[in-house]
């Protein structure tokens, strides 16, 4: 019996010791704290979503950071739990976070966090109307043996969760509506459903049998016309599909063609949901290794529009994100040159860069993470319109 206590006794030891050691590190990496994140986000001029694969967070032991950015390049750091795929979202009001079982919400009053009954693993886009956040998820098969995606919905008062019957082939969301292409397998369909807190889904157009299309952008709403890059994968060929929400008519045009399988598979972008805009009469898109391709959404007419300067060209990334603001192509990447991060921000409609601000101090949350034998992913990225 003295024996045992004696092992426990170590045990304990060696578990205060291995505590200690994270209790240090968190300290060292000068993680956020709730109460600061008003201050620091009112100061961020752009932000980003970290976090582990779904499959790291087995044992309710992922990680997920937000990062945020001010104009010096300085970041500060927020730590939750693993999501894949989670967003961030801002608006004029409030600022919202999100893990696998909490939303963060913060405005200058501070932040409100609350506990989300039933865990989400896999994000899918974020909206805000009327003063409610809406949060989508690729949940998982329901009991009943369906699929369901679930979405978030709430505010500094409360958060609820409501359902759809549907696993999401692809998605976009707009200030008005969650768009989706969904349905069986046999048959998927554009859906549209309002932003409100109850679930009023109506079908746009149908799509057919999903075969070897495969989603490669969000889809895009602009001028009462929806805008999905699908690609048929046994082919290796890509269609814009420009959708007419009154006319219910469906037009496609031929975008890229790929040279083989890992041509496409490389190219597939670094963020699905930030990959593809529609400014002015053009569809632009960036794929997987930073060139920029164009579509005119009235004639078809093609082209590469300009490349982002070093972007990856093979299959592992060095944790780039894209984002389209106004006229503007914000690009996150890693520059070997310099051994930092940098975001760079380019005029789309001119292939111009304009500026790049260094990012520093992101080696500490890489570090911290590794510590935990861990991996982190970049999943979200946003610019602040300041």
């Amino acid at each position: 019996m003295k024996k045992r206590w004696f092992i426990a006794g170590i045990l304990v030891l060696v578990l205060l010791t291995v505590s200690s050691v994270y209790v240090f590190s968190t300290k060292n990496e000068n993680l956020l704290t709730t109460e600061q994140l008003p201050s620091v986000i009112t100061n961020s001029v752009a932000a980003l979503y970290f976090s582990t694969t779904a499959d790291q967070d087995m044992n309710r032991d992922g990680l997920s950071f937000a990062v945020f950015i001010n104009k010096e390049g300085q970041t500060d750091v927020f730590e939750m739990d693993g999501l894949e795929l989670g967003t961030i979202h801002g608006n004029d009001e409030s600022f919202f976070l999100e893990d696998r079982s909490h939303v963060h919400v913060v405005d200058q009053k501070g932040t409100k966090t609350f506990a989300i009954e039933g865990e989400e693993h896999t994000g899918e886009v974020t909206g805000f109307r009327n003063g409610m956040y809406y949060s989508v998820y690729n949940s998982g098969f329901n009991e009943e043996g369906g699929y369901s995606s679930n979405i978030r919905v709430g505010n500094k008062d409360g958060f609820k969760t409501i359902e759809i019957p549907y696993y999401l082939h692809m998605s976009g969301i707009t200030e008005d509506e969650l768009m989706m292409v969904a349905g069986e397998e046999e048959y998927i369909s554009l859906f549209t459903m309002p932003l409100q807190d109850s679930v009023q889904i109506e079908e746009v157009v149908p799509l057919g049998k999903v075969g070897d299309r495969l989603g490669l952008s969000p889809i895009v709403k602009a001028d009462g016309a929806y805008f999905l890059l699908i690609s048929d994968t046994q082919k290796l060929t890509s269609e814009l599909y420009r959708i007419d929400g009154q006319a219910k008519t469906v037009e496609m045009f031929p975008f890229l063609t790929y040279k083989d399988a890992e041509d496409y598979r490389i190219r597939v972008p670094y963020n699905l949901r930030n990959a593809a805009a529609v400014i002015g009469d053009t569809f632009y898109y960036v794929d997987g290794v930073g060139e920029v391709h164009s579509i005119h959404v009235e004639t078809g007419e093609t082209g590469l529009a300009f490349s982002l300067e070093g972007a990856s060209t093979g299959s592992l990334k060095m944790s780039e994100q894209t984002y389209f603001q106004d006229d503007k192509l914000h690009f996150f990447r890693y520059d070997k040159a310099t051994s930092e991060h940098t975001i760079d921000t380019y005029d789309v409609q001119t292939g111009k860069k304009v500026s790049t601000l260094p990012v520093q101090g992101l080696a500490d949350m890489f570090d911290y993470t590794n510590k935990k034998n861990k991996r982190i992913s970049p999943y979200d990225f946003i610019v602040f319109d300041k």
